[in-house]
């Protein structure tokens, strides 16, 4: 492919002109075909546009026919010159005769057509009419269509310039944005560019601003948030408005290293207060930056990757951040298995398995703790550390619960089949104690189960939801029913015995960071001792976690603990392997 047929196609691709007249939006380019039709009284009129191999017919009077190749269309003649090109009986010109317009349904016997032309002299297809009789057109008559022709272009470029300006600040938006990335990459030039996202402010705090001050002021906020970075930008990038707060800024070519510099250096202006409504606001910045190769797949990826690195910057509070490629990988193994889950509550990946516990008192074991497990049909064994933090900070919590709960007691139902009636601890998340029906469903649970709820005890997390006064009665609503209430991970983080008096717990679980090294820590001795000895004063059953050997298990015995659950005892077992610590 030459070199003017590849500036003709970028042409056609920046214009988007095949996307803008597959739209259905009514445009006026409807009413200047049937126009050309009743005034040159044809009864066919069509826009044509060529790409490499094809022709597209588009918004058409009296055709059938869609696309055609492009060595078989008029067009492809007519875009070879910048005159309107006529063909006054195509039966006689050996070019054109045996075309499927010729031959086909259409029937054409006359064409005329004038190139569509772009400011830059590009013809990315024509403006046509034909009949199905030979006749000629006059001077008169083709300077007409080449007026249509150039009304028609003037439509599409006026379309393509509103699709790419963002309404509130005036600047280009990120199809504009999409445009100059296809264009780096079919220029076929391999070189070095940055892409930046940027946030200033964020998300939460421009909503906080809009509240306070109003939708204009938010406005205001946009276009001077814009207009600074254009002016710190100006030597170095172009800059585009992305969405809401958000702005990207594309560097210069050849300009990588230095503009990263810049960036760096321009933390002092970005800092400036900026004058809304007469108000100074100080903005915090996020930003994610990329350098990326101008090839195909350096364009097509740096969008994504300027993404997760603003993300990135988002989540540990910096101001810049630039992309990395591990924390990509684990942002996108992430996003994987968030979308895995729905299709795996209904396969055969998720199982749950039970970690005894030890009663200290009788050494026998009637208890355990439920977890879920989970096999990744591709990816193998998925850490519960690292999926249930994911869960849990979504709406998949929810569902996911309702697995274990349902598991749980299904398998309850089994072994009292077989006369096996241990209590088993079912871990639930602060969201799931928020939702309105948690206590109706573990009734039901119980209810069509045959499961007494005295063999239930629910673990929750310590935390700042321990404030929550709906949280509080929905854990009232469950010691009401009869089961019991764990504080699982107890003494890391928000602990805090003077909460106790609220939460109607009856088990406080010490954390295994606690545990792990009490036989060698003189400190952790003390706190563990002191926690176990004010817990039994207040009549709360005391587990032991992550209880690793026979010493450990000695020590939290003689200081009052009532079990212990870990490895020395027992690993989590599968249901069947269970059974053989009850008997």
């Amino acid at each position: 492919m030459d070199t003017r047929e590849t500036e003709r196609i970028l042409a056609l691709r920046q214009l988007d002109a095949l996307a803008v007249l597959d739209s259905k939006v009514a445009d006026g380019l409807e009413h200047i075909t049937q126009l050309a039709a009743r005034h040159f009284k044809v009864p066919m009129a069509f826009i044509s546009l060529i790409d490499g191999e094809r022709q597209w017919i588009k918004r058409s009077v009296g055709m059938t026919m869609r696309e055609t190749p492009r060595k078989e269309s008029f067009c492809d003649y007519t875009i070879r010159t910048a005159e309107p090109m006529v063909i006054e009986d195509t039966h006689l010109d050996p070019r054109f005769r045996d075309f499927p317009l010729v031959t086909g349904p259409s029937a054409v016997r006359f064409y005329a057509g004038a190139p569509l032309l772009t400011a830059d002299g590009h013809a990315i297809g024509s403006f046509c009419i034909a009949d199905k009789v030979p006749r000629t057109l006059s001077e008169d008559d083709r300077a007409q269509l080449q007026r249509l022709a150039s009304l028609v272009m003037s439509h599409l470029s006026l379309r393509r310039a509103v699709d790419r300006l963002d309404p509130i600040s005036g600047m280009a938006n990120s199809h504009q944005l999409a445009d100059e990335l296809d264009l780096l990459a079919a220029m076929g030039v391999s070189e070095k560019r940055a892409l930046v996202y940027l946030d200033m402010p964020d998300a939460a705090a421009a909503h906080d601003i809009a509240s306070a001050l109003g939708a204009a002021a938010y406005d205001e906020l946009v276009r001077n948030t814009g207009r600074r970075l254009q002016t710190l930008m100006h030597e170095h990038a172009t800059v585009f408005h992305i969405v809401g707060t958000r702005f990207a800024l594309l560097s210069h070519a050849h300009d990588v290293e230095n503009f990263h510099t810049v960036l760096g250096g321009m933390d002092d202006a970005f800092d400036a207060p900026l004058h809304i409504q007469n108000i100074p606001l100080n903005l915090a910045l996020n930003a994610g930056m990329v350098s990326f190769n101008t090839d195909r797949e350096g364009v097509l990826d740096a969008p994504r990757k300027a993404l997760a690195a603003i993300k990135q910057a988002q989540s540990e509070q910096r101001r810049w951040s630039i992309y990395n490629e591990q924390e990509d990988d684990t942002h996108r193994r992430a996003f994987r298995l968030l979308n895995d889950i729905p299709q795996v509550l209904h396969a055969d990946e998720f199982r749950l398995v039970f970690q005894p516990k030890l009663d200290l008192a009788s050494n026998t074991c009637h208890s355990a703790e439920a977890l879920l497990r989970w096999t990744h049909a591709e990816l193998g064994a998925i850490s519960p550390a690292e999926f249930i933090p994911l869960v849990e900070k979504t709406a998949l919590v929810k569902p996911v619960t309702d697995w274990v709960l349902e598991s749980a007691f299904r398998q309850m139902r089994a072994w009292a089949a077989i006369g096996k009636r241990p209590k088993i601890a079912l871990n639930v998340s602060a969201r799931n104690l928020e939702e309105p029906n948690i206590c109706a469903r573990l009734a039901e649970l119980c209810n069509r189960y045959d499961i007494s709820p005295s063999q239930i005890e629910i673990e929750c997390t310590e935390g700042l939801w321990m404030n929550s006064e709906k949280v509080l009665q929905t854990l009232h609503d469950i010691r009401s029913l009869g089961m019991s209430i764990a504080l699982d991970d107890f003494g890391t983080g928000y602990s805090n015995f003077s909460y106790l008096q609220y939460v109607p717990a009856t088990t406080v679980k010490l954390d295994q960071s606690l545990i792990r090294n009490v036989h060698a820590n003189q400190r952790d001795q003390r706190i563990v001792r002191s926690i176990i000895a004010l817990a039994k004063d207040l009549d709360y059953r005391i587990v032991a976690e992550g209880v690793e050997t026979e010493e450990i298990m000695g020590l939290v015995k003689e200081w009052g603990c009532d079990e212990v659950q870990g490895y020395f005892f027992a690993r989590p077992v599968a249901a069947e392997e269970f059974l053989t610590y009850l008997n």
